[in-house]
């Protein structure tokens, strides 16, 4: 996994200690505090999902994460898979799918990506 990372890290294994540690702590936190909501939203709220539907929304998700891969274009797991349980719902017919759901997530996707990166900023600023 050379990426070039940062930090003077040309490779994963070679960060420090408590950079790992600090990053699998924000995330099991994150999980903690709020990860519910997100399955409850996936599960439930966009769409009601039958075992066959989520079979299937799971393997599209699946090979949509092999193409972009194969593409080396960067895409998130969860935008894949919800797409794909959108459209199983929408398969069974449009009214299906809670709409106002998904555009509250999609504009949550939208958002995440300029708050991370100034809230990162930020942070930065404070502490390099």
């Amino acid at each position: 996994h050379s990426q070039g990372i940062g930090m003077g890290v040309n490779n994963v294994g070679d960060l420090p200690d408590w950079v790992a540690f600090s990053c699998f702590t924000a995330i099991s936190l994150g999980t903690m505090s709020g990860g519910w909501k997100i399955v409850r939203t996936m599960g439930n709220r966009i769409t009601r999902v039958t075992p066959l539907e989520g079979v299937v929304a799971e393997t599209a998700g699946a090979f949509t994460l092999y193409f972009t891969e194969y593409l080396k274009i960067p895409v998130s797991t969860t935008h894949t898979i919800s797409g794909a349980i959108i459209g199983v719902g929408a398969t069974r017919r449009l009214s299906a799918v809670r709409w106002g759901v998904t555009r509250s997530l999609m504009t949550a996707w939208v958002l995440t990506i300029p708050v991370s990166a100034a809230l990162a900023a930020a942070i930065y600023a404070l502490i390099g």
